[in-house]
């Protein structure tokens, strides 16, 4: 997967991950922190999910890109209480499959069409918060039965701000395309 990848390219996707994982840890924490309730966070996150996700697939548009900057996300997401608890090594495989399911459907579906990283994001999210809430019921997490029992508010929520920041995602690259240094990059 890593070959002709270019270490300007993995420095792309790791300057990605981290900005992700700062916002993150700014806005959805202090939601997790009010509410009490694991997952709530995914309430901010899928606005800035979806924003990285795209720059990522527009700026990398290549088989591999999704899964290394997820699977980085989730490494970066382990010591800190986003996905779960500090420590819950899941994150990195749920967050790393999300990414390769991502990939493979942007390699059927093509990079350049918008429709599809619509529907991608609408799939991937409610996979990937399925499987999250599996395990943390699994592990023993205190109230993840009750992210369960509101699970059909989460994720409409999820998908409306995720829609929200793929527009917004969208303005920033049309913004930054033409830009020398994404030039280089996308080249």
């Amino acid at each position: 997967m890593l070959k002709n990848w270019k270490t300007k390219d993995l420095v792309v996707i790791a300057l990605l991950a981290a900005s992700w994982i700062v916002l993150d840890l700014i806005f959805a924490s202090f939601l997790n922190a009010i509410t009490g309730i694991p997952l709530t966070s995914a309430m901010i996150t899928g606005v800035i999910a979806a924003f990285f996700m795209l720059l990522c697939v527009k700026i990398l548009p290549r088989f591999g890109s999704l899964t290394i900057m997820l699977t980085l996300f989730g490494l970066l997401e382990m010591p800190t209480s986003l996905g779960g608890y500090p420590g819950f090594w899941p994150k990195i495989i749920i967050n790393g499959l999300s990414g390769f399911f991502g990939d493979v459907w942007l390699v059927f579906t093509g990079y350049k069409k918008t429709w599809n990283l619509f529907v991608g994001f609408y799939i991937l999210a409610a996979v990937n918060l399925f499987t999250f809430i599996y395990f943390l019921i699994k592990m023993g997490v205190p109230n993840a039965e009750k992210t369960f029992a509101i699970w059909y508010y989460i994720l409409p929520v999820y998908w409306i701000m995720g829609t929200i920041g793929i527009f917004l995602g969208m303005l920033v690259w049309r913004k930054i395309k033409d830009k020398k240094i994404v030039r280089q990059i996308t080249n």
